[in-house]
């Protein structure tokens, strides 16, 4: 497994952060749903921006690690895009750790194998609702709602394509995941504001 599995879903357009963060919670979950391996107890969410419901894996670790990420791009690493536009990416990687030795045995290092990477990228308005006129205010939430609602459940079915794609990438033991915002701040505070937690090979029901 020496090429990383790199997928680059379309862009999300939404409006306001809560709605974006509501999309993004909604893709990692699918996403991290359908690659844990084993059996899980599973939980179903109702959005509260979209008409529509997710699953997700009932780990307390796992939720934790998704909203540490979309909290860290939606307050802090969303840039501007145009007039009361925003836009940024979020980047979700599954990898494995691997001890290699050097020369006798002697020193042994661990190293971080990357074998697949989804990009989800978002671009949210943040004009107020209430600058719209009041004849058009509720058909143009309407208009925005069903727009969003199509991009997303459009985005969904992809994950479920491409995750029912072929599996000889998908390493056969325990794994990890990495979630962390992608915007044309500093490497360092990418790196910084990664969220990590472990995916398990047939984990133990009650362990989740």
């Amino acid at each position: 497994m020496s090429h990383i599995k790199e997928h680059r879903l379309n862009e999300l357009e939404l409006w306001g952060v809560d709605q974006a963060r509501e999309a993004l919670l909604c893709v990692l979950h699918t996403i991290l749903f359908c690659r844990a391996p084993g059996p899980f107890r599973p939980q179903t969410v109702h959005a509260n921006h979209f008409d529509l419901a997710y699953s997700r894996v009932g780990c307390s670790s796992v939720t934790r690690a998704v909203e540490r990420a979309v909290t860290s791009l939606t307050a802090e690493s969303l840039v501007p895009a145009g007039p009361e536009l925003l836009k940024g990416s979020i980047v979700l990687s599954f990898f494995e750790r691997r001890r290699s030795r050097s020369l006798f045995g002697l020193v042994s290092n661990e190293e971080k194998i990357v074998w697949e990477q989804w990009t989800t990228p978002v671009l949210v308005s943040t004009r107020p609702r209430d600058s719209i006129h009041p004849r058009t205010s509720d058909l143009e939430r309407r208009r925005e709602r069903y727009n969003a609602d199509t991009l997303l459940r459009r985005t969904i079915s992809d994950v479920h394509a491409l995750v029912n794609g072929p599996l000889d990438h998908v390493p056969g033991s325990m794994y990890e995941f990495e979630i962390r915002p992608k915007t044309f701040a500093d490497a360092e505070k990418l790196r910084d504001n990664a969220a990590y937690a472990r995916v398990m090979l047939n984990p133990p029901l009650h362990a989740l």
